[in-house]
């Protein structure tokens, strides 16, 4: 009997013990978990602040790309202002000159046509005024169906006359006609043209031909910008698209123009391809994905 309440005594000394193990285990996984719940705030404080500091400075970013989206688009405004003065004054000297007719024509058919030429030249004039506001517009970017022919007329309209202060520069376009309308934002796809063209132009100092061509690809309708110019080494083909990256002299670009052409062309959900041979030219290719119904 004896040996039963020993042995039962011993049992409860051990299960007393067992007890005052699991309760200091439990204290030490609490303290613990404790300890891990104070760093998981701790790191959930720290990538909060991160989190506000990466949104704060991709804000900045966004608003530094518009700021230089509207100072690129200004800036190739002025170096076409030459340009559009001509187109702008081409039809007053016409208009100019059909009014004074009028007041000296005494047949009234001579009147109806020379109106009729006035008329026609007033249009011609508010056409390429409405196209240089749509040009100049700093809308956010805006899809709708386009025909990229037009977008190729608009552009040769701005940079024709243009062109010809670089030396012997020559423009050529070849427009497929059977092309479908495409869904983009007409004036940033317009913009990246207009910086391609331009820059196919610098990099002929000696003059060459530059021929825009407009077709059809696969999924895409594209237009292609073919120069004669200095070409692309291999080594820089996989950078020009990089911000700031730029193979002119200094002073004669910030590296910026194709990094922005390529962000206005993905803005329409397209790309940008470029193909280069050293010595040989370059042809660049934008490319906007089609959806046939």
């Amino acid at each position: 009997m004896s040996d039963d309440r020993e042995q039962l005594k011993k049992r409860l000394m051990e299960l007393e013990m067992e007890i005052e193990e699991v309760k200091n285990l439990s204290q030490a996984r609490n303290k613990l978990l404790e300890a891990n719940i104070a760093e998981l705030n701790d790191l959930y404080k720290a990538l909060n602040e991160k989190l506000k500091e990466i949104r704060g400075r991709d804000e900045r970013i966004k608003a530094f790309e518009d700021e230089f989206r509207r100072a690129n688009k200004l800036s190739t405004l002025g170096e076409l202002a030459g340009s559009i003065a001509h187109e702008i004054k081409n039809p007053l000297i016409s208009i100019q000159g059909f009014a004074k007719r009028i007041e000296k024509a005494e047949d009234e058919s001579k009147i109806m046509e020379y109106a009729g030429l006035i008329d026609k030249e007033s249009g011609r004039l508010s056409n390429v005024l409405a196209k240089l506001l749509d040009f100049s517009r700093m809308d956010e970017p805006k899809q709708e169906l386009v025909d990229i022919n037009s977008v190729v007329d608009d552009t040769v309209l701005f940079l024709e006359h243009h062109l010809t202060r670089f030396k012997n520069v020559v423009l050529f376009v070849e427009k497929d006609k059977t092309l479908a309308q495409v869904e983009m934002d007409r004036i940033n796809v317009q913009q990246s043209l207009v910086n391609i063209v331009m820059n196919a132009a610098q990099a002929m100092p000696d003059g060459g031909d530059i021929h825009i061509k407009t077709g059809r690809a696969g999924g895409y309708i594209y237009i292609s910008v073919i120069d004669q110019g200095t070409g692309i080494s291999p080594e820089h083909l996989d950078k020009i698209f990089e911000p700031f990256f730029t193979t002119k002299k200094k002073g004669e670009g910030t590296g910026l123009g194709l990094s922005l052409s390529k962000r206005l062309v993905e803005a329409s959900n397209g790309k940008i391809d470029v193909e280069s041979v050293p010595g040989q030219g370059s042809t660049f290719k934008i490319l906007i994905p089609v959806r046939d119904i």
